[in-house]
């Protein structure tokens, strides 16, 4: 699924439970506390989703190192695979 169609959905359906919510907490009487746990629940759940979501598109990577450096590091250090001698 492309990335644009997953945010609009996802945020579409969020839109839909706080209004969904909203309109349904007119059948109540404490109309307020109702509307706001609702519309409070949905912003939190969507914040939740977004964070999580722009993380992914573009992930943080590790340090990049020339094939020269990799090298270096692989023979000088003890424990490498390039060494004759088993690791212990």
């Amino acid at each position: 699924m492309d990335k644009y169609v997953t945010f609009s959905l996802l945020t579409i359906f969020w839109l839909l439970v706080a209004i969904i919510g909203f309109v349904v907490s007119y059948r109540y009487e404490e109309r307020g506390i109702i509307r706001c746990c609702v519309i409070l629940t949905a912003v939190c759940c969507y914040l939740a989703w977004l964070v999580t979501f722009l993380m992914q598109l573009n992930p943080l990577v590790g340090p990049r190192a020339s094939q020269k450096i990799i090298y270096g590091i692989m023979t000088y250090w003890p424990n490498s695979f390039v060494h004759d001698q088993k690791d212990p």
